[in-house]
């Protein structure tokens, strides 16, 4: 006689005969079957039972006593309380939306109504773990009825695009929590830019500048540090903004901000030197050369931006003023106003040339802050318009929340980043800690 194999999965004797029996009706149809969300089915009536056993549990340990053992005035006279004896008063009906579908549940209830049972909180109509995939799918870019659709054909129940709505908005808190989060007393390379994106206001719907802010932490990772949008009405970029979000950073804690690297926005390095009066402020090279070719004929571009390389990619400063040169006797002909602008570029630049190649690659430009962008994009294109400044803040924090934790579950640091911690240390002297950049190399 064949040897029965012990499973790894078995359970007790009488859960067996229970999961047998379903085996048993199972038995000849595709697993996805046995196995499908729905109101009654066999994976939604065990977590039913379950949840209503924890309940039960927690009301014993509420009242002090077992079921059918009720407390007498006596005993309760006994404990000091005066109070008239508490115990159970029946259950409720309750349909909660789960993984597996909705699943009806009897809910026991005290008779002075004191109850608050951890294993389904009062409120609650789903599971966090459901909430949560909610949230993934908003933050993904799905509109309220894609989701209402997903969830029906998926969990085998009905979540109008109010609901939907209503669940999205019980995040607002711990992103307000996120976004106000404690920050670093010191980051080494700040990149700051504005994101437009549609917003009906009320006057209509309008472009609207949302200042993001990004950094280099002391682990060579980019985190998004903060993003902001200013009041209803109000749609552009401005220096005086900056300066309210470079405030709100430092109450957060940020004491000191090495370099700061931004595009060519007027005001907004003296908007950070209100701040952090000894930053090094470093002009992003690709805003500049973008608004040079604004003024040059399509067939000139590709080698216009071929020669002004060779001037913000020289060696040294001495080297970049010979380019500048060399560039100036080619194009001022065609093109007196860019070189003009660029006789001015290299003056703004010319700090940029006391730091190594490696360090002028990471604050030359901010392509960093325009990737996380670009990430943004790819969901907020799947949308015409956000209907509020609150729907608008509250998909771009979620999104800024996950490219952040992305980057730091990744733990990929910025190429060369030892090196370039030394070399701050040389230039920035007494500003940061000895130990900052090298503690987890």
């Amino acid at each position: 006689m064949p040897r029965k194999m012990k499973s790894n999965n078995a359970f007790g004797p009488e859960l067996e005969a229970l999961l047998l029996q379903a085996a048993k009706e199972a038995a000849g149809k595709p697993i996805s079957d046995s196995l499908k969300p729905g109101s009654g089915s066999l994976l939604s009536k065990m977590i039913g039972r379950v949840v209503e056993l924890a309940m039960e549990e927690e009301m014993t340990e509420h009242l002090g006593y077992e079921p059918n053992a009720r407390i007498t005035r006596k005993q309760t006279d006994e404990l000091g309380s005066h109070q008239r004896p508490n115990h159970r008063n029946g259950h409720f009906n309750k349909t909660v939306k789960t993984t597996q579908g909705p699943v009806e549940l009897n809910v026991p209830r005290d008779r002075q109504g004191t109850f608050e049972p951890q294993a389904l909180p009062k409120g609650k109509s789903l599971t966090k773990e459901l909430e949560e995939r909610i949230i993934s799918m908003y933050t993904a870019g799905m509109s309220t009825r894609d989701i209402e659709e997903h969830f029906r054909d998926f969990y085998g129940a009905e979540a109008n695009s109010q609901f939907i709505s209503r669940v999205s908005v019980r995040v607002d808190k711990e992103l307000v929590e996120w976004r106000n989060r404690p920050l670093e007393a010191v980051y080494a390379v700040m990149l700051v830019d504005a994101i437009f994106v549609k917003v009906r206001h009320s006057q209509g719907v309008k472009a609207t500048a949302i200042y993001q802010v990004c950094a280099y932490n002391d682990d060579g990772q980019l985190e998004i540090l903060g993003l902001y949008m200013p009041d209803d009405g109000q749609t552009g970029e401005s220096a005086s903004f900056w300066h309210k979000v470079f405030s709100e950073l430092h109450s957060r804690g940020l004491q000191d901000v090495l370099i700061l690297c931004a595009d060519g926005l007027e005001g907004i390095e003296k908007a950070g030197r209100a701040l952090w009066p000894e930053l090094h402020f470093s002009p992003c090279v690709v805003h500049l050369v973008r608004a040079s070719t604004k003024y040059v004929a399509r067939q000139d571009r590709e080698e216009l931006c071929r020669d002004l390389k060779t001037i913000y990619r020289a060696a040294s400063f001495e080297a970049a003023v010979t380019a500048q040169e060399a560039f100036g006797d080619k194009w001022r002909g065609r093109y007196p106003k860019v070189v003009g602008q660029w006789d001015d570029n290299v003056l703004a630049l010319e700090g940029m040339w006391k730091f190594s190649a490696m360090l002028r690659k990471l604050i030359y430009t901010t392509n960093a802050i325009e990737n996380v962008h670009n990430q943004q994009r790819k969901v907020l294109k799947t949308k015409r318009s956000l209907p509020s400044r609150d729907s608008a803040l509250r998909l771009m924090t979620l999104l800024a929340r996950k490219i952040t934790a992305k980057n730091l579950a990744r733990a990929r640091t910025r190429p060369h980043w030892r090196k370039i911690v030394a070399e701050l240390h040389i230039h920035f002297e007494g500003r940061i800690p000895s130990s900052w950049g090298f503690m987890y190399q």
